[in-house]
């Protein structure tokens, strides 16, 4: 997994992070947030994770993903739109995940 964007909530205490798993072409693209409370033990620490491609855009699981590209931008990527936008229109996913990868 390749961690492209991260955004720390303090309020929330809570990291959320965009990255990429390239060796996975069907679900390359992953939304994710995780626990930001260092002094918690690690069973009390907690992660979750949405995967999703090029065709799953408009379907991605858990209510603060609903809209990738809002998601995108308080992730601080949003250069990655246009990237996905592109690769949505040529049908490529492998066009998207080395775009990125190469620009991040």
């Amino acid at each position: 997994m390749i961690i492209i964007s991260k955004f720390l909530n303090k309020t929330e205490k809570v990291e959320y992070y965009f990255a990429i798993m390239p060796d996975n072409m069907e679900r390359p693209f992953i939304f994710g947030a995780q626990s930001a409370v260092p002094k918690l033990p690690s069973i009390a620490q907690w992660g979750a994770s949405s995967r999703f491609g090029l065709d799953s855009l408009d379907t991605i699981e858990g209510k603060l993903w609903k809209d990738w590209r809002f998601s995108l931008e308080m992730l601080g990527a949003s250069w990655v739109i246009p990237i996905i936008e592109e690769s949505v229109i040529k049908d490529d996913v492998s066009h998207a995940v080395n775009e990125i990868i190469s620009k991040s």
